[in-house]
């Protein structure tokens, strides 16, 4: 075996150098452990660089603010098959020990609205930059433009063979004994993450929970979508299946040609994903005055059109409504826009009613995985040790981030979930090596 072959071994080798890898290499590295990445990208982080508007939103700690048990309270926002599998996993690292890593590393954090955490330079481009030079510092390999093909395990030493294709089409084999799946999902296929860590994880006999888009936008059928597209709104929005309310947000909401987007819908998401895919029916229904209640917004409205009796009905709505929104709300209702409110009738009135509060949108489908920033899914959870990440099929391997499955809420919770996977597998592993 020549010297360059010789050095292509290393105790770890951990494939996908996004926000789990990165973490996972830094934290093996300060352990004493021999380190590499493979990444099939020319540069490491690339989705990383486009998260958060370019200014990429490292953790949320607006769940834990005042909570007597943080994890538990982190662990509302996660979703999966086994509810409670991400559990041990934020008891070992959590958002204030997510806080006090990047300090160390060089990159302090602050706060936005709603308990948002991002770097203090509000640039994406800085958590690179740090990451980049904790791996020089610690002296990490980092091999770029490989993309992994395949992967073998062998009983003897070493364990782990892992066949990549370079930039100028040569195979390359590197061993291991020990290696990371940091593969991500199926978000962000323009920065690389297509997917194929699940093929691999699959070849090595784990079993694959269908991916479908999270974090993602609603197409819905309705009739005069242009008209409302571009209007922005703050309201509360619920998803219905199969008629009952599964789940309810409030924020801005997003007219668009296509459907309905803005942070609330973007929550809301999943479940729509989830549900669409099982073959429910699924509706999404808009309060367009979230602050009242029902019998409110009828006394509200009544007094409206009492006191402007003589206006037409798109007048009267002039002063609350979005002046795009009131001809199409008209025409939902079948109100000519000329009549009088003092020619309203009872039945019409209780339209209104109806529809400021509830307004229904039938869900055809979310947007595609090239328009979702999580993907629910991933390889099963129940077939890894849930205090250490490593794959009960396979010993020595280690799976981190969204691969599997395991996903967060929109605001910064999936990012929260690779800096703590990547971190609790490097620490058992560290725990597995030097025992």
């Amino acid at each position: 075996m020549n010297d360059h072959q010789a050095s292509m071994h290393h105790q770890l080798i951990i494939i996908g150098a996004g926000a789990s890898g990165l973490m996972a290499a830094v934290t093996a590295r300060d352990l004493g452990i021999d380190t590499a990445i493979l990444e099939s990208n020319g540069r490491i982080g690339k989705k990383i660089g486009m998260t958060g508007d370019g200014r990429c939103n490292i953790t949320n700690d607006s769940t834990v603010t005042g909570a007597d048990d943080e994890a538990a309270a982190l662990l509302r926002k996660y979703y999966g098959s086994q509810a409670e599998f991400p559990l041990p996993v934020l008891k070992q690292f959590g958002i204030r020990q997510t806080i006090d890593t990047f300090n160390v590393l060089g990159l302090p954090l602050t706060r936005l609205k709603e308990g948002l955490l991002y770097p203090m330079s509000l640039q994406a481009a800085s958590v690179l930059d740090i990451f980049e030079l904790a791996l020089e510092e610690r002296n990490v390999s980092v091999y770029l433009n490989n993309k992994v093909l395949d992967v073998t395990v062998s009983t003897e030493h070493p364990r782990f063979k892992i066949t990549c294709r370079t930039e100028t089409e040569e195979q390359v084999v590197y061993t291991s004994e020990y290696l990371f799946l940091c593969t991500g999902g199926l978000t962000g296929q323009n920065a690389g993450t297509d997917g194929s860590g699940y093929a691999l994880a699959q070849r090595m006999g784990h079993t694959l929970v269908k991916p479908v888009p999270a974090i993602v936008q609603l197409q819905v059928q309705y009739p005069h979508l242009k008209a409302l597209s571009g209007i922005k709104l703050q309201g509360r929005a619920h998803i219905l299946v199969n008629g009952e309310v599964v789940r309810s947000e409030t924020g801005e909401i997003h007219f668009a040609e296509y459907g309905l987007s803005g942070p609330p819908i973007l929550q809301l998401g999943r479940t729509a994903a989830v549900h669409l895919a099982r073959g429910d029916s699924v509706t999404v229904s808009v309060d367009l005055m979230p602050s009242r209640t029902q019998e409110e917004v009828k006394q509200f409205l009544e007094m409206n059109w009492g006191t402007f009796a003589h206006r037409s009905v798109a007048e009267s709505f002039t002063g609350f409504l979005h002046k795009k929104l009131i001809p199409v709300l008209l025409k939902e209702a079948k109100i000519d826009p000329n009549l009088l409110c003092q020619d309203f009738s009872w039945k019409t009135k209780g339209i209104f009613n109806k529809i400021l509060k509830r307004w229904d949108f039938k869900v055809t489908d979310t947007r595609s995985f090239e328009n979702a920033q999580a993907t629910a899914g991933g390889i099963a959870t129940k077939e890894l040790v849930a205090d250490t990440l490593e794959s009960k099929l396979v010993p020595g391997l280690y799976l981190a981030g969204e691969v599997m499955d395991v996903d967060g809420d929109f605001g910064g919770y999936n990012l929260q979930w690779a800096w703590s996977s990547g971190y609790v597998a490097a620490m058992a592993l560290g725990k597995r090596i030097f025992r």
